[in-house]
């Protein structure tokens, strides 16, 4: 193969030095050129090398490891990816079919179809499809209890729907779950008249609902004509929320019958005055619980009192 290598200096004069140099001696030669590097008057070198390349051995491919270039990898045609065998493919998307076979075995096996119990049945928001479906649209249960289990806001979104128009179910117990207030909302307005729910008897017991729970409770109280016991003991409700609930149960709701505030610890004697009003104005409500809060003996003695003079009305302090 023949190289060739042109060292061309320019001057400022334009003044061009051509030199040709063989392949073997060229940095050589050119780097020990006297009167190169002497010369005052060169200012740039410009150094050109033109390689003509010939074949002149076989060409030998590369050796490809067992485990492969990424190139290499990149190229392989793509394996197809198969669905999961618990899917089911629509024509532009995959949608997830869930089971729970100790759940159904568990609702095959409860005898009465009136009153079902799963409580403590480790049931999560995704069960609660398979709930609503076979418990309240198909056997159109009166009493669900579904106690100590993991139920969250999103799980009561789709049990809300369900009572929507529904006219069997009458008692519905959610104690000891985490629907939080963002499950109160859900559950108060599938329970507002338009919706024609007949829901009467409501646990909500130990859900971390706080005042933002209760405003929505009070604004389905204000119209609601169903509900007849709330079960709203050891949550975070405070003297403000106690205030909105009874603005409504005072002067609005005539069919609450019985309301439990026990072992709310924000509750304090500045809602005895709230208490006493409802009482005051509201002949329905016939017994509330209010014990293991942080009333003093003062404040219970002053809302017994008051309490006692109303006919048929008991409370628990």
């Amino acid at each position: 193969m023949s190289r060739r290598a042109t060292a061309r200096a320019i001057s400022n004069n334009t003044r061009i030095v051509n030199r040709k140099i063989s392949a073997d001696n060229f940095e050589q030669n050119f780097v020990s050129n006297a009167k190169l590097k002497r010369s005052p008057s060169i200012k740039r070198v410009q150094l050109e090398i033109k390689v003509n390349n010939s074949p002149r051995l076989n060409y030998v491919p590369p050796i490809v490891l067992h485990s492969q270039s990424i190139l290499v990898r990149l190229h392989q045609p793509k394996k197809p990816i198969l669905p999961a065998p618990n899917t089911i493919n629509n024509r532009n998307m995959v949608v997830g079919v869930y089971h729970n076979a100790k759940l159904q075995e568990k609702i095959e096996q409860c005898q009465s179809k009136l009153h079902v119990d799963l409580s403590y049945c480790d049931i999560v928001d995704r069960d609660m499809l398979i709930v609503t479906n076979k418990l309240i649209n198909e056997k159109k249960c009166t009493d669900l209890w579904l106690y100590g289990n993991h139920i969250k806001s999103e799980g009561i979104s789709t049990l809300a729907s369900s009572l929507i128009n529904n006219s069997t179910l009458k008692s519905l117990d959610l104690s000891f779950n985490q629907i939080s207030d963002a499950g109160v909302y859900s559950l108060t307005q599938a329970l507002l008249p338009k919706h024609n729910s007949s829901l009467q008897i409501l646990y909500l017991s130990k859900n971390g609902i706080s005042d933002d729970g209760i405003r929505y409770i009070s604004d389905m109280l204000r119209t609601n004509q169903t509900i007849t016991e709330l079960w709203l003991s050891n949550n975070e409700i405070t003297n403000k929320g106690i205030q909105q609930l009874a603005r409504v149960l005072a002067y609005h709701n005539k069919t609450l019958k019985q309301l439990s505030l026990s072992t709310n610890l924000f509750l304090t004697d500045k809602c005895i005055d709230y208490l006493v009003g409802i009482f005051e104005h509201n002949d329905t409500l016939k017994k509330l619980w209010i014990s293991d809060c942080s009333l003093t003996e003062y404040g219970k003695a002053k809302l017994h009192q008051k309490i006692h003079r109303k006919n048929h009305t008991r409370i628990d302090l």
